[in-house]
């Protein structure tokens, strides 16, 4: 007959009160609902409370395994990307990276879940009955998701999607809808196709992402689907490290710290501490300020068609940029303004037709601009890029300043 050895607890010593704390240890402490307690959320599909979520991406939770089923023809779109959403100190959630990630990475591509057109002066007019309509078309799923972006009550926000639309002039629909409209305006991101603004779409990923004034990545549209959103990495992103965006366009890019303050408190009521603002910014704003400065005066010597002036302007610009690394975004840009520039002197002076020797020098280098404006666009694979700079090659090509096999200048 085999004897049958039982495992006993591994202290040494037999007793009733040993015995009870070591069931205790495996039936309850190693219990997995209690492992997680302190780090429960809501059903991304049903809103209950729960402690699971994805476990290849650790984005989105579920309460039982249907939830997870329903909502895989939504979330295997984002499923794959290389980033998880969690808190972000002093800021709500956030993105992070679960990887490193090389400078043209892809981070996330998503359409929008609301999306209204522009009118023909660009500008996006929505009603309330314009917004009501829209958001009462959204099944359950997507009302809830734009709730929590308002920061709703997640819970009973929930209980309430799908049945206060239906109440017609009821309190709760009013403020169901009001919260989803709040959400929208504040998250809410523009969107441009070739240089001209089409309409703004709310992205729910997307607006998870945090403000930086030196950011990580940046926002692009793709060329087929100009109302989807795709973000790429445009420097060295550790992994760990959050995924940071600009909330501010370009034509406020090389304001003054305490401007950019100024103006993120008025738009989305947060005082920026971002890397830059919260650093020795007094030397960064002084050379955004030269930057800005030489931005205004290069139309000015463009229009007494003084080439030399325009030029000058432009390539200090560039050795500026050059040597601000929070900057150096706007590099590509700056390099094919100074070419531009370049290409037009010399068609009205002549490769030799300048008094200055390095003037002469730096119109017969203009291609060295073009060439390394091509290869920051090319590294970075955003579209925006590519099309802004493709959009020159074409305007100097129809003037006929780049002769014959201009064309073969654009970006593919």
């Amino acid at each position: 007959m085999r004897q049958t050895t039982k495992t006993l607890p591994p202290f040494g010593w037999h007793s009733s009160t040993v015995h009870l704390l070591y069931f205790l240890y495996r039936k309850v402490l190693l219990c997995p609902k209690v492992c997680f307690v302190f780090s429960m959320a809501n059903c991304t599909v049903c809103g209950k409370q729960t402690t699971k979520k994805c476990g290849k991406c650790s984005n989105a939770w579920y309460c039982r395994t249907e939830c997870q089923r329903s909502d895989w023809k939504n979330h295997k779109k984002v499923c794959k990307y290389p980033f998880e959403i969690k808190e972000s100190e002093g800021k709500g959630l956030g993105l992070f990276a679960t990887r490193d990630l090389q400078i043209g990475d892809l981070v996330l591509c998503e359409d929008p879940i609301l999306y209204f057109e522009c009118g023909r002066t660009e500008v996006v007019l929505i009603s309330h009955k314009k917004f009501k309509e829209a958001y009462g078309k959204l099944g359950r799923e997507k009302r809830y998701q734009i709730l929590v972006l308002a920061g709703a009550n997640l819970e009973a926000a929930y209980s309430d999607v799908g049945l206060n639309l239906t109440r017609s002039g009821s309190s709760s629909e009013d403020e169901e809808w009001r919260q989803a409209m709040g959400a929208f305006s504040r998250n809410r991101i523009s969107v441009n196709y070739e240089g001209k603004k089409v309409g703004s779409g709310l992205y729910i990923t997307i607006s998870r992402m945090n403000h930086s004034c030196s950011p990580n990545t940046e926002c692009s549209y793709l060329k087929d689907k100009r109302k989807s959103k795709e973000v790429r990495a445009i420097r060295k992103i550790n992994n760990g490290e959050e995924l940071l965006g600009d909330y501010m366009t370009d034509e406020t890019s090389f304001l003054t710290t305490s401007q950019r303050r100024e103006q993120l408190m008025q738009t989305w009521k947060f005082h920026c501490e971002c890397s830059l603002c919260s650093s020795d910014y007094e030397a960064n704003d002084k050379m955004r300020q030269r930057v800005k400065k030489l931005y205004d005066v290069i139309p000015i010597f463009q229009a007494r068609e003084d080439v030399e002036g325009a030029a000058n302007a432009a390539l200090e610009r560039c050795k500026i940029i050059e040597k601000c690394e929070d900057m150096n975004r706007y590099l590509p840009g700056a390099y094919l303004e100074l070419y531009n520039i370049l290409v037009m002197a010399a068609m009205y002076k002549g490769d030799f037709g300048f008094n200055d020797a390095l003037m002469a020098n730096l119109v017969k280098q203009r291609e060295e601009y073009r060439e390394k404006a091509y290869y920051l666009n090319k590294r970075t694979k955003l579209t925006t890029r590519k099309d802004q700079h493709n959009k020159m090659i074409r305007q100097l090509a129809m003037m006929g300043c780049l002769g014959p096999g201009g064309s073969n200048k654009l970006m593919q």
